[in-house]
């Protein structure tokens, strides 16, 4: 195999193999490991900027809903859509584009009807709006999930905080020595999750036991290819692998 040829594969490799979530870094963080905070808006690439601006929870059922089951609770998130002004046409966005997922890993869909639209929002106008869900009662840390077909793939969605995020305890600005890989977890033998360009600025927000590794909003990065900004031993340990 010739050095273009081996060249080509590898750029075909890195652009398979990092997750769409990480492609999406140019609009905010809007992932499962860093949603976008409440009331912050996203952008998802045509001209649609969302937020969610507030939870009820738990919400009282329309007079056409079911109660909510044993074990269950009925939630509603509000939300704010402005469409950009340089479109031609309307921002149309419907209900089945939204769901919502919990710590317990389940994705409850939104309990409105799939043929109700749930935005239809002129060129520079803004619209809101509330998408709700039945879920099980013990679930915590909910997030909502939008997808938009073909910007926001089924398989990444952008996902927003329902509720206002704690402050971390301790996070360490740093910037990338070089350019580097990204693991999922702090070891060079996992998969990668993205990639950071030399003069990169990131935050630390944990490290493993030893402080070899340095946990970032997308993976896992080597201590030693970062310039830290600070003492990286007083963040939390955020993994005990091995």
């Amino acid at each position: 195999m010739s050095r273009l040829a081996l060249y080509l594969s590898l750029l075909l490799l890195l652009a398979f193999a990092i997750p769409a979530s990480a492609q999406y870094d140019a609009f905010g963080p809007g992932t499962f490991k860093n949603p976008y905070p409440l009331m912050s808006y996203s952008n998802s690439e045509d001209g649609i900027s969302l937020r969610a601006v507030g939870l009820q929870r738990p919400a009282e059922p329309g007079p056409d809903q079911d109660p909510p089951a044993p074990g269950q609770e009925y939630v509603t998130v509000s939300l704010q859509l402005t469409c950009d002004p340089s479109r031609s046409d309307n921002c149309l966005v419907a209900s089945f584009d939204f769901e919502l997922a919990g710590s317990n890993g389940i994705i409850y869909p939104n309990a409105m009807k799939e043929d109700e639209s749930a935005f239809d929002v002129a060129p520079g106008a803004e619209a809101f709006g509330d998408i709700s869900a039945y879920i099980s009662s013990d679930d915590t840390d909910l997030v909502l999930l939008f997808y938009h077909w073909p910007s926001i793939p089924y398989t990444f969605p952008l996902v927003f905080a329902t509720e206002l995020a704690p402050e971390a305890a301790e996070s360490i600005p740093i910037n990338a020595k070089v350019g580097m890989i990204a693991r999922v977890g702090p070891s060079s033998d996992l998969a990668f999750t993205g990639v950071f360009n030399r003069g990169e600025q990131l935050v630390a927000l944990g490290r493993n036991a030893d402080g070899a590794w340095l946990e970032v909003n997308f993976g896992w990065v080597p201590a030693f290819l970062v310039q830290a900004e600070g003492d990286i031993m007083i963040l939390p340990i955020t993994s005990t692998f091995k």
